[in-house]
């Protein structure tokens, strides 16, 4: 009886690593739990279950900005059940951070649907004597060489926004990368830096409330709900426009190969998940804007950027190769 029960034993587990693989979906995202990225995939995995029943699985593969984890989506068998959630970055900013990669950002992963933007604010220290975008410009102009601003790391957004405000306003000011958003705010706040390009929702906005930093300006064509006093860099001239319209996202991805109909069902899948109440509550407490376009349009989306966000980046001449 013994030896019975064992093999019917045997035979369940075997059959477990089958259905798990059939009915689970994985979002695969390229940073450590905890942050604003793996918050969103796991209020997305909480919004998906409750509306289908299916399980969804947060796998965290940090490391390299998300390039580990796009490669290995990348290389994950197309059967609709694999999923990265990746910023702007790796399609748009990758293929031109490295001259070689294992993979293609473009060609070896599918676009499925845009999760939100986000927007970048310029801030200074409280004790930086300027309290507007032209009242820095002018700042850097008269102390040639001696600014510098903190970014999130290298090869990030916050850099080539720095590197994009420097050649539209004839400025030089000194790029200093940190090792993401809470040493780049202390160097602010230390007066290690004078200034930085940081994410407007969580902790700029707090240090902005708490009058720790001012912000003079921020990406996007609209002002952030999270700072609404704060005028965007169109609205605060000096010719920056181009600085307005810079392009910055979350999506999702699946693997090439994904068929038609499995990507159509993601599709309709996530956008289900994004607009539940939670995630809704969820996208506001991180200052994104939802856009849950058809999958054509956030395609298109991904390759024009790829090309704008080109520009800029060869235009600095900047790699991350060894």
């Amino acid at each position: 009886m013994k030896t019975i029960r064992r093999c019917l034993l045997l035979a369940l587990l075997a059959c477990v690593p089958h259905v798990w693989a059939q009915d689970v979906v994985r979002i695969v995202v390229g940073f450590p739990p905890g942050g604003s990225i793996d918050s969103l995939a796991r209020g997305v995995a909480q919004s998906w279950l409750e509306n289908s029943g299916q399980t969804v699985v947060v796998e965290n593969q940090p490391g390299a900005g998300s390039l580990l984890a796009a490669q290995s989506t990348a290389r994950a068998q197309p059967d609709g059940r694999t999923l990265l959630l990746a910023p702007v970055v790796v399609p748009a900013f990758m293929p031109h951070l490295y001259r070689k990669l294992a993979f293609d950002p473009i060609a070896d992963l599918v676009p499925v649907v845009e999760l939100g933007t986000f927007n970048f604010a310029l801030i200074v220290g409280a004790d930086v004597p300027v309290n507007t975008l032209s009242q820095w410009i002018t700042y850097c102009t008269d102390h040639p060489g001696k600014v510098q601003f903190g970014s999130l790391g290298a090869g990030t957004p916050a850099h080539f926004l720095g590197s994009m405000l420097n050649h539209a306003a004839g400025i030089n000011m000194l790029h200093v990368p940190y090792k993401g958003a809470a040493p780049a705010m202390q160097a602010v706040l230390s007066g290690e830096v004078q200034a930085a390009f940081m994410l407007t929702g969580g902790l700029t906005a707090q240090q902005l409330r708490a009058g720790k930093v001012k912000a003079l300006a921020v990406t996007g064509s609209a002002r952030s709900p999270s700072m609404p006093n704060v005028p965007t860099f169109a609205e605060a001239g000096a010719g920056l426009k181009e600085m307005a319209n810079a392009s910055l996202w979350y999506g999702f991805f699946a693997p090439k190969g994904t068929s038609a109909a499995d990507v159509n069902k993601l599709q309709l899948a996530l956008s289900a998940a994004l607009n539940t109440p939670r995630m809704q509550a969820l996208l506001a407490r991180e200052d994104l804007t939802a856009d849950t376009t058809t999958t054509a349009a956030f395609a298109a989306k991904v390759r024009r950027d790829h090309r704008n966000w080109g520009e800029v980046i060869r235009a600095t001449g900047f790699t991350l190769d060894n």
